[in-house]
């Protein structure tokens, strides 16, 4: 028995100001693509079962486009009698529970099976012939109410295999976050070895938490914490109670974040020559790219050629130079774009102020401002 997991495919994401001859955001098709290659993968190997473990969107509300487009390829799914399990995840999961789910729209689709009412619910499979129980709790608005109905759970006695699929944040001697002030938290005494597999969504990094518990990993790069990671989905063979996985890898765009370059000690002419050097190796057409100038003093800084540096990095997706600038003697204040600036006011705001755990509140503002900002970046110089 075959069985693919997938998670974090984010339709709907745009980030930077690339667009394409029709008008639309390079890095939004970018994510369409790497899904469309996921279900491409699986009408080819035709799989028993599909699980994807939550942010099928990347918002509440996506667009017309990423809702037409993910209709189109659940459909092709659904034409091959594939059964596809979605839950909800923390991105698509409105605050209020009136507003109404974007899932709702799959509901009378023949094959697919999707999960967002906020209780736990359990699904029920004969694939050749053995049973398979999945049991599935998405994106709750209450943490507290989450935490009690996952550690209710247990597995089908009656059933050969047990699936749980559920969307958050693992903690344990390392934690899986993402800062998310709406992430949920998934302890292991939890998750334990109740179920033949967990598949967990969530975190973008392809991770094995345990001999039956994994991430996936995200289907695209969405930001250059990304740069290094292969970006796919597992294909799961359960034979016998014994379970084989292996990753699969999608092709992405090339995410590249260059080594810091130290500027404390360079003139200027010689470091244009380093980012001449640095962007002609790389050749950044079609890239998306990060360089990062550390330590350099703010007289060097202001003769940076930006406009030489545009031209040569126009055929890239996205080049984005960042510079922490040195004013004073130890003094270092970013300047690559206004995130930098903002997230340092933040952090300065939070020393100033009689509050609880400023270390958490500053990771998961900063995470948020970088959020944001990268849908609104491009304007490096």
């Amino acid at each position: 028995m075959k069985i693919l997991h997938v998670a974090d495919t984010h339709l709907g994401y745009s980030a930077y100001r690339k667009t394409t001859e029709e008008g639309i955001n390079q890095r939004e098709l970018d994510t369409y693509k790497a899904f469309e290659e996921f279900i491409n993968y699986s009408i080819k190997q035709k799989p028993d079962l599909i699980i994807h473990a939550g942010d099928l969107f990347d918002s509440v509300r996506p667009n017309n486009r990423a809702i037409t487009f993910a209709i189109k390829q659940i459909i092709r799914l659904s034409e091959k009698k594939i059964p596809f399990i979605l839950i909800a995840g923390n991105h698509e999961q409105p605050k209020l529970r009136e507003t109404g789910h974007i899932f709702s729209i799959f509901d009378h689709i023949e094959h697919v099976y999707p999960v967002y009412s906020e209780k736990y619910e359990k699904l029920d499979f004969n694939i050749k012939n053995k049973k398979i129980t999945i049991h599935t709790i998405p994106q709750y608005t209450s943490k507290k109410e989450y935490t009690e109905d996952l550690s209710k759970i247990q597995a089908d006695k009656k059933s050969d295999y047990n699936i749980l699929v559920t969307h958050g944040s693992v903690t344990g001697v390392k934690e899986f976050k993402m800062n998310e002030f709406n992430e949920l938290i998934i302890t292991k005494k939890d998750i334990g070895k109740k179920f033949d597999y967990v598949a967990l969504g969530h975190y973008h990094k392809y991770t094995k938490i345990s001999e039956n518990t994994y991430y996936s990993g995200s289907t695209e790069k969405y930001t250059f914490t990304d740069a290094e990671d292969k970006k796919g989905f597992i294909e799961l063979t359960l034979d016998n109670k014994k379970i084989k996985t292996e990753f699969i890898e999608l092709k992405n765009r090339e995410m590249v974040d260059i080594k810091p370059i130290n500027c404390s000690k360079l003139k200027i002419d010689e470091i244009m020559s380093t980012i001449r050097k640095s962007v002609k190796q790389l050749k950044p057409k079609e890239k998306t790219i990060r360089m990062t100038l550390e330590d350099i003093p703010s007289h060097v800084y202001r003769g940076i050629d930006f406009n030489e540096i545009r031209q040569l990095t126009k055929n890239g997706t996205h080049f984005e130079l960042k510079a922490n600038v040195i004013k004073k003697e130890n003094e270092k204040i970013q300047t690559n774009s206004k995130i930098n600036a903002l997230a340092q006011e933040f952090k300065f705001f939070l020393e100033k102020e009689n509050i609880k755990e400023k270390e958490k509140l500053a990771e998961l503002g900063i995470a948020y401002i970088e959020k944001i900002e990268a849908k609104n970046e491009g304007k490096w110089y």
